[in-house]
Formats: structure tokens, sequence, C-alpha cells
């Protein structure tokens, strides 16, 4: 079971079943909560249309990842659906979720039932069915029905709900998965600006191709400026880049943002990362008046910092420069995070940097720089995955020594699986169209359907035990945290 691009989603569509047996009107249709059908890990580490996924999930450093995957989100259900003998029945619904990740699946989740379908194989009903007993049911709703036909195992909340396994989607050749995702309900209260998504994933040509349809309740992006991009300060060689535009809204959200702005959010931001030093990272805001946002980012920051016993989550000390700048923070000794100003064509910005540049004259490629010139595109990402994917966990890494917390999860299976893995990740391009306020499109092509910031995030949080989804998903806050 080492199956890593759809855990994510797999993980949310089970949680979901915690609405199982709610009733609802007597002729209204139910509404879809969660729809799939998933090929499971088996299937992928068998198949030859996606040679490197293959590659990376068939590796020695795979195994125990699954293990840990299914063991944990186990826990997680069961800590979800407020179940407090974890540890007495984890046991038991483990062989239904391994046969959930591990086999050909499909299933649906309504606001008033749930269906699972598994393709047997050699896995009995019987060990199966203790499972449901643990699965949520609302006062005086019976057992669930299964069912097992043709090779599959089928479970659902009733009679009526099995009936429905005829209509879940079909398999196709080449597709991994398809979904139908409603997050906000899956999620719970505090997702409402969270999207419902229809996803597709499949192989084509040696790579894994990746399609989904984003319909949030309220616009996420404010308008689509015109671009502008630092790209005098942009040098080739690059291993990311990426740009968004319409980030008002989003940067005004998040707290941490929002402090490194100093002052109104801006439109848009550009990122790029350079190869060999892993701290080799920037991101750029179009501003005006800089110069005074670098003061308020030193107000806003400088008591997070410290340096012996003063108090503040980060240690080091931030410093403004005599002419006001910039802001960095000294006494670090891996590198030294830094927000200045640069100007371009009479537009200013904001550069956020850790270490100093490679010394280079070459100019970012302008084939690149034209993959953004479309006007519906809110959101670009070029990357070479694996080097892009060991420069994020570096970020990652630094986030916790600099609050005197671990590197890394105690035992980091997926970590390794991770590096062992990056060497033989390539090219990923990832595109973001807005089609309405409310409505984006998104595609990738990949060697794996993760990008590098995907790897990092998931392989951290398999082996961090599955924080649950009520929290925020991890990332690298600014905001002060205590310690464990």
């Amino acid at each position: 079971m080492r199956c890593a691009f759809w855990v994510v989603l797999a993980a949310l569509l089970v949680a979901g079943c915690g609405r199982s047996g709610e009733s609802g009107g007597a002729t209204a249709k139910p509404a879809v909560i969660a729809r799939w059908r998933l090929a499971g890990g088996q299937a992928l580490r068998g198949q030859t249309n996606a040679p490197v996924l293959r590659e990376v999930l068939t590796l020695p450093e795979s195994v125990g990842v699954g293990s840990r995957l299914g063991t944990n989100l186990s826990r997680f259900l069961l800590s979800r659906w407020g179940r407090t003998n974890i540890a007495a029945t984890e046991g038991q619904l483990y062989p239904l979720v391994e046969a959930l990740l591990e086999r050909d699946s499909a299933g649906e989740i309504t606001d008033t039932g749930w269906v699972l379908a598994i393709r047997g194989g050699d896995v009995p009903g019987a060990v199966l069915v203790p499972a449901l007993s643990l699965f949520p049911r609302a006062p005086g709703v019976a057992a669930p029905s299964t069912l097992t036909t043709n090779g599959w195992w089928m479970a659902a909340s009733s009679p009526a709900d099995l009936a429905r396994a005829a209509t879940l989607p079909t398999a196709v050749p080449g597709r991994l998965m398809l979904g139908e995702f409603n997050l906000p309900r899956m999620l719970g209260p505090g997702h409402e600006a969270w999207p419902s998504v229809q996803v597709t994933v499949g192989t084509s040509n040696a790579t894994v191709r990746t399609t989904a349809t984003l319909d949030f309740a309220k616009a996420p992006l404010g308008e689509l400026e015109p671009w502008k991009l630092p790209d005098d300060f942009i040098r080739d060689p690059v291993i990311r880049f990426n740009v968004l535009r319409g980030t008002g809204p989003l940067i005004d959200r998040v707290e941490w943002l929002r402090s490194l702005m100093g002052g109104s959010s801006p439109g848009q931001v550009v990122g790029w990362a350079q190869p060999e030093v892993t701290f080799r990272n920037w991101f750029a805001f179009p501003v005006d008046e800089p110069n005074s946002r670098i003061e308020k980012i030193h107000a806003d920051l400088r008591t997070r910092f410290k340096t012996n016993d003063a108090s503040g989550t980060y240690m080091g000390r931030m410093i403004v420069n005599s002419n006001r700048s910039a802001v960095a923070v000294f006494d670090l000794k891996a590198c030294l995070p830094t927000v200045g100003t640069v100007k371009q064509g009479g537009q200013s910005f904001l550069l956020t940097s850790f270490v100093p540049g490679m010394k280079s004259t070459n100019r970012v490629p302008a084939e690149l720089l034209a993959q953004i010139n479309h006007p519906n595109l809110a959101f670009y990402e070029w990357e070479i995955t694996g080097q892009s994917a060991k420069n994020w966990n570096v970020l990652a890494q630094f986030n916790q020594l600099s609050q005197a917390r671990l590197p890394n999860p105690l035992n980091p299976r997926a970590f390794r699986w991770m590096l062992a893995s990056s060497d033989k990740l390539g090219n990923s391009v990832t595109q973001l169209e807005r089609r309405s306020a409310t409505q984006y499109e998104f595609t990738r092509k990949s060697d794996t359907g993760l990008s590098g910031l995907d790897w990092v995030l998931l392989t951290r949080w398999i082996d961090s035990g599955f924080p649950g989804l009520n929290r925020p998903l991890p990332g690298f806050p600014l905001t002060p945290v205590s310690k464990p």
C-alpha cells in the first residue's frame, strides 16, 4: 500500500462517512458530499503508463509508509467519529482502510447515507465487516448492509443505499482517479471558503495528467491585474518559477502574510528558486511606498523573534538597515532571512530572500515568462519537482528549528521515501485558470501528480500522524505557537 498522490482525498472522503444515517426528505434527491472511483495501490504499482510513478511507489524506502498511512488514517477516522477507545479498535478498522487504499474502489457519500464498493480479490468480507460496526449511525438506524457479487464486496448504510452501487463511476483505461468532493461539507465549520471539486487523474505520454474544476461559494481571488514581474532580478538557472495574481483577498485572510506586507495587500506575487543551495528562494510583491512598509514590517515582526531568554517565538534578532530599505533576521547560522526593496521600470517590489543568489548574468528564459501571457491565468508554476521538493523541505525544517522544535517527526518513513524519490522527479507544470469569479480550472502535468511542495506537505502529514483536518493544514506560520 504505497500510493501517495490521492491519499489526502481518500482520507477526506472516508471521513465524510460521519454523515451516515442522517435522514432527509422522502422525495428529495440526496446531495452528494463525495463520490469517487480509485485505482488502488496494487494497480498503480503494476501499471506501465506512468513509469516514474510506478518506480517511486516500488522503491525500497516506500516499505512501511503504507502501513503507517493506514494506521494513521484509521486513528484519525476513529477520533473524528468521537471514539475514545482508539487503541482497542484501530485494528478492527484497519483492514477496511487498507482495502480502500490498496484495491480498486468506488463509493458515494450523500447527506442521507453512504455506499462503498471494493474489488475484493483475496480479501474475505468477514475481515471487512467488523469495521462497519464502528461507523457512526443515527439512533434507530439498522446495521449497514453488505453484498458480495462478481468479485466485489459492497457495503452501505441501508439496503436502499446499497442499490446505488450500480450507479457508481466505472473504470476507464488510463484513469487513476475520478472524484467529486464537496469539501466544505466534508470538513465542516471553518472550511466554508474551500471549494467543491471535480477531479480526474489519468496517464498520458508517460506522465500523470490532473484536471479539476473548483467551485467556490465566494470569489477566492481578486481581479486579475496585468502581470508585474521583476524579471531583471530573476537569474537563470532556476529550478522553480511560479506566479499568482488576484492575491489581495487571499493575503487578507492569512495573518502571517499580512505581517509580511507592511500595508495594503498586493494583487500578485512571483516566486523562484535556484539550485545547489537549498535556501535560494525568492518571493516578490509589487507595492507602492516600499520604505514605509519596511518600517511597519519591522515593527510587526520584531516581537516574534528572540535572543537568549527574551520573549518571542522565533530565534534571531530582527534589524532594519539605516535607509529603511531592508529588514533582516541575524544570529541564524544557516541563512539570513531578508525583506528588501527593489525597483524595475518605475515599479517597486518587496523582495524576500534567505541567502544571496548565484552570480549569473543569464536572464530567466523568455520562453518561460511567455507561458503566463494568458488573460484568464491566475496561477502558473514550472518546476523540477525533485529539486523543488528538497528546496521546500529545507524551508519546512528551518521553520521548525527556528522555533526550537525537531526539524522532522520522529521515525520519518515518508520523509525518507521522499528523499529517495526526489532524484527521479522531473518537470512539472501547474496552471489555474479563472472561468468566473467563483469557478477555476486546475491542470497539472507531472511525474506523480504531486508538486514539490505537495510532496513535502503530504509526507510530513503522514509522518506527523495525520493532524485533524478541522485544524490548519501544515504550512509555514509566523504566528506565535506554544512550545511542546
